[in-house]
């Protein structure tokens, strides 16, 4: 019989962490594990959509504030009732609320989620360190963040085990010049804008603002650089207002949350990930597995998928004239982009797969199941 997983997530928004949760628990072996979800609130989110419709049910506990009490006896007695052999927890409040509720209904296995170096300040690391005990396991999304777990959770080595993410070479096409010259159209572009592409949270974390400031420098050398804002978040009004003092409106596009990136990353030149930090970038492996030519900030994880001068440029992060300058360099060098697009892929195809994360995971599940 199938050993009962629940996956347990703060919410099922759009994001890092839905994401690689969604691509995992579509594909653990339905003869070894049966996946269930269950998060805090945002159960009706685009990635709680996909899990929906792949089959997954979804537990919302709806809680629209912190520590509803009755949400969590309805978590309680829904583990009690229900008594999954293993409770994988994905993000900070749901790894929190996951050890200490799910301890309590005695859910034999317990496993957190490290997805990131930095997890949101000295209290969250605080509260981190002093239930993390409760944990049989914790996943590192890289070996940076498996660093940090150990430096400032105190975990044991051998408790903390290094997964990457993956993703599947088949969802993303690469970039090609007819998906590019569609991308144009549908945005009502010229026919030689270069597209310059980002993903993620519009977000402090996620260094727009670094990349609004290269603009002006990007322009001055390639006037027909047009910049797609891929993505929403609080800062959105901000950082609009910002291209516009910057005189960089008419070439910054904000295209707000999207369910087609595969298509939109096919009709790309170049990709650009300013962050400020990261744990291990679902954005930048999908552009490679796009084999789009990246810039990106050298930071964290970001070190471990992308070789400078190999698979990508690596830059200092929060250094607008360095970003322009990685960005200017391979727009001005499409022989050099060409070469570090092809490499990112074949990269992907060999390090990050999707497969090889379901198996290191299920390997981890096994493991834990033989004590």
């Amino acid at each position: 019989m199938p050993v009962l997983v629940d996956h347990f997530i703060t919410d099922l928004q759009s994001g890092g962490a839905q994401v690689a949760l969604w691509r995992l628990a579509t594909r653990l072996d339905k003869a070894a594990f049966t996946a269930r979800v269950v998060c805090l609130r945002g159960g009706e989110g685009a990635v709680g959509r996909k899990l929906r419709a792949a089959g997954i049910p979804i537990l919302d506990l709806q809680m629209t504030r912190k520590w509803r009490v009755d949400a969590l006896a309805r978590l309680y007695a829904h583990w009690r009732r229900e008594r999954p052999t293993i409770l994988h927890s994905w993000m900070f409040h749901a790894t929190l609320t996951g050890r200490l509720v799910g301890r309590a209904a005695g859910i034999p296995i317990l496993i957190s989620a490290r997805r990131n170096v930095n997890i949101g300040g000295s209290q969250r690391e605080r509260l981190n360190r002093l239930t993390l005990p409760l944990d049989h396991a914790v996943i590192a999304v890289c070996e940076a963040a498996r660093q940090a777990e150990m430096a400032r959770g105190h975990a044991a080595p051998e408790k903390v085990t290094t997964i990457y993410n993956g993703v599947d070479l088949s969802e993303f096409p690469p970039a090609n010049a007819a998906a590019g010259a569609r991308l144009r159209r549908v945005l009502h572009l010229p026919a030689d804008a270069r597209l310059i592409g980002v993903v993620g949270r519009l977000h402090p974390q996620k260094g727009h603002t670094t990349l609004l400031q290269a603009i002006p420098a990007i322009l001055a050398e390639t006037p027909a650089a047009h910049f797609l804002m891929i993505g929403d978040g609080e800062l959105r009004p901000a950082l609009a207002q910002e291209a516009q003092q910057l005189g960089a409106a008419r070439q910054v596009h904000w295209l707000g949350q999207r369910d087609d990136v595969p298509m939109l990353l096919a009709g790309l030149d170049l990709f650009a990930l300013p962050s400020l930090w990261e744990g291990m970038p679902n954005a930048a492996l999908e552009a490679m597995a796009a084999a789009l030519p990246v810039v990106a900030t050298g930071v964290d994880g970001t070190r471990e998928v992308i070789e400078d001068g190999v698979s990508g440029l690596l830059v200092p992060p929060a250094d607008a004239a360095a970003l322009a300058a990685g960005i200017i360099r391979l727009l001005q060098d499409p022989s050099l982009a060409q070469r570090l697009g092809q490499t990112a892929r074949e990269r992907v195809a060999t390090q990050f797969t999707l497969e090889q994360t379901v198996q290191k995971t299920e390997a981890l599940y096994r493991s834990l199941l033989l004590g």
